[in-house]
């Protein structure tokens, strides 16, 4: 039961998490094309203020949901090696890299969008400054890997019980 819950709360998580993501490049990124570049600038600004102020406890949940339950993984088949020797480990182990580097872009981001960060702790968290210091220029690339991260590892997810 204990197992099922972690999953489900993961499962929570991961929705809020890629969904917002799907949601900016889906949605978002097209829209683009509609409006002023100052008007887009704004509203990515205070979409990406509004879940990066937000968006902590979804991702908090993943992954130590994750992390967790990768260790019972590794307990369950006796040992690090003997889990990467199975091909449900091999996948697992890959999941988790990608989720390790969309984890490292998340917590870039407010960094790589912004031109000043004035108080670099308070601004990783809430993001500080105004909206025409946000730098739209970079808006696809960061975007677009992070929702690749993300529907790899969804599929890798699936996949890994496959096999």
């Amino acid at each position: 039961m204990e197992h099922q819950i972690l999953v489900l709360l993961h499962l929570i998580g991961a929705i809020l998490f890629v969904g917002a993501i799907a949601l900016e490049v889906i949605v978002l990124e097209p829209i683009k094309k509609h409006i002023s570049i100052e008007t887009f600038q704004m509203v990515e600004f205070y979409l990406f203020r509004r879940i990066k102020r937000t968006y902590w406890p979804a991702v908090m949940m993943i992954y130590m949901s994750g992390f967790y339950m990768y260790g019972t993984y590794v307990e369950a088949y006796g040992g690090m090696g003997a889990l990467l020797e199975s091909r449900f480990g091999q996948l697992l182990t890959l999941k988790m890299l990608f989720a390790i580097a969309l984890l490292g872009i998340f917590a870039t981001a407010p960094f790589a969008f912004m031109t000043k960060q004035p108080s670099p702790l308070k601004h990783f968290f809430i993001i500080t400054g105004s909206y025409q210091e946000f730098r739209i220029d970079r808006f696809e690339i960061i975007h677009y890997a992070a929702l690749s991260f993300g529907l790899l590892i969804v599929i890798l997810a699936k996949v890994m019980w496959m096999v």
